[in-house]
């Protein structure tokens, strides 16, 4: 965690500090893929952290190095897990216990430059809400020659997997991998829709794709106003919100391939805990696991970064306090998040074990699909290729 959502998270370490004089020392180390590199190898030298922050993406890798201690056996006994939202809670449990911590978890949202919208003559009270939507809001902005671009998003696995949430689509068998070792990746024809989409966003200069895994870059691109819409985390409103001095940020709900809206994925990170440490070392962590769930913390969070709160009593505070009445971007995601079905094993995000080589796959092939004569073929590929991986892994 870097940027104001680093410095939320050292007042939060300043705060475990001054109410039981215990420091929690933390690290800034880049990135998701960083941090899970450099803990998988710390695992093999055996100085592994007393915890530490991975992506959900890569929940199972870091499960099948049977190096971690579920937090339910670390958290102090009269800790109360049912505090956490249901549809957070349910991706962290696993065999019927928490085995991660959740603290900043996300979905991914749609910003618009409200100004931008005004000035090519739409309504930035109603933004696209499909993706045939955006095209049209699109075409608008650049014909009217107010952004460069329509709108702009990190190629990353996770608005994909979006995508496949919204429209009640799995990604794999076994129900995302949650049931089972799955085998087979699944292309089902709204995804052939949103790469034809994608591909001809792209060819007509209505999308411009800033880089695999390039999430600076994307924002940029917005707060730059070289696009008019933008694609990225609920933790970006804080931020976002400082940078956009010459225009008024707006947020919404991610756009749909169609106008089904099943419910998006679970984003963001958990706090996991290695194997083997000294009882008494547990018992202080378990303390600034507690800490770190505090109704008063997780607000504190949730309005520094724009995380959503992820446990009841801190919602039901903002409620009460008016926040989201006052702050409506903070509101976006954590309504979106909650009007979901979270009994559809598609808003459950894929729990693979070769999470990083998928994750791969799919950005690399979204760009050979973009700039294919024939994407459908280009989409049989990565589909092949993805099942390669995955067989390789569990066999």
């Amino acid at each position: 965690m870097g940027g104001t959502n680093g410095e939320t998270l050292d007042q939060i370490a300043a705060g475990f500090e001054e109410e039981t004089g215990m420091a929690a020392n933390m690290e800034f180390q880049d990135s998701y893929e960083n941090v899970l590199t450099n803990t998988l190898a710390a695992f093999d030298s055996g100085n592994v952290a007393d915890m530490f922050q991975v992506d959900s993406l890569f929940a199972q890798q870091v499960f099948d190095t049977g190096q971690v201690r579920p937090v339910a056996e670390i958290l102090p006994d009269d800790f109360d897990t049912s505090i956490f939202l249901d549809n957070v809670a349910e991706f962290f449990t696993t065999d019927g216990e928490l085995a991660s911590l959740p603290f900043n978890n996300s979905n991914a949202i749609m910003y618009i430059n409200r100004d931008a919208f005004e000035a090519a003559g739409l309504d930035p009270d109603d933004p696209p809400s499909t993706l045939a939507e955006v095209r049209t809001a699109s075409q608008t902005l650049v014909d009217e020659g107010v952004t460069q671009y329509g709108i702009a998003w990190p190629n990353h696995v996770w608005f994909v997997e979006t995508w496949y949430g919204f429209e009640g689509e799995l990604m794999t068998d076994a129900e995302n991998g949650h049931t089972g070792d799955p085998s087979t990746f699944y292309a089902p024809d709204p995804i052939y829709d949103l790469y034809d989409w994608w591909k001809g966003m792209a060819d007509d200069g209505l999308y411009t794709n800033p880089g695999i895994e390039a999430w600076g870059e994307a924002t940029s691109l917005f707060i730059e106003q070289e696009t008019a819409m933008l694609l990225t985390s609920t933790a970006s409103v804080a931020g976002l919100i400082a940078d956009s001095e010459e225009f008024t940020v707006d947020a919404a709900p991610y756009p749909t391939i169609s106008d089904t809206r099943v419910g998006p994925v679970i984003g963001g990170a958990s706090f996991y805990v290695p194997d083997g440490l000294p009882d008494a070392r547990y018992e202080e962590i378990g303390q600034l696991l507690q800490y770190m769930s505090k109704p008063s913390v997780q607000t504190t969070w949730h309005k520094g970064s724009g995380y959503y709160p992820i446990t009841q009593p801190s919602v039901d505070s903002l409620r009460e306090d008016g926040w989201f009445e006052e702050n409506p971007m903070y509101n976006v995601a954590l309504e979106q998040l909650q009007q979901g079905d979270a009994s559809d094993p598609a808003t459950k995000r894929a729990l693979l074990g070769p999470a990083r080589n998928v994750q791969t796959v799919i950005q690399d092939k979204s760009v050979d699909i973009v700039n294919a004569a024939d994407p459908a073929s280009e989409i049989d590929a990565m589909k092949a290729e993805i099942e390669s991986v995955l067989a390789e892994y569990y066999e």
